[in-house]
């Protein structure tokens, strides 16, 4: 379902492998540019964008809808593994 993101593969089959959790969650750590430990719509916006989603503002406002269990509009620290296994799920692979 993603775009293939960064040069990691399985070098027997040559085939695309998805990204881990551990991948992805350094990912969306990565667009906290603001180091508050919190993500914001448009920090998630550009993260999966950067992760290749073509429809990068639809992902982030689902991804709020599925991490966001207090509400207040950003994914912290303790809503960060929901917000990861619903990226997990998109299926955003490496590059062969």
């Amino acid at each position: 379902m993603g775009r293939i993101v960064k040069d990691q593969a399985d070098t027997k089959t040559l085939k695309p492998m998805k990204l881990t959790e551990d991948q992805i969650k350094k990912i969306f750590k990565k667009y906290d540019v603001n180091n508050d430990n919190q993500l914001s719509k448009e920090e998630l916006k550009k993260a999966f964008h950067y992760l290749g989603s073509i429809i990068p503002g639809i992902r982030a406002n689902r991804g709020l809808h599925h991490a966001d269990a207090n509400k207040d509009g950003v994914v912290d620290e303790g809503e960060m593994n929901e917000l990861v296994k619903y990226a997990v799920g998109l299926g955003f692979k490496v590059k062969a």
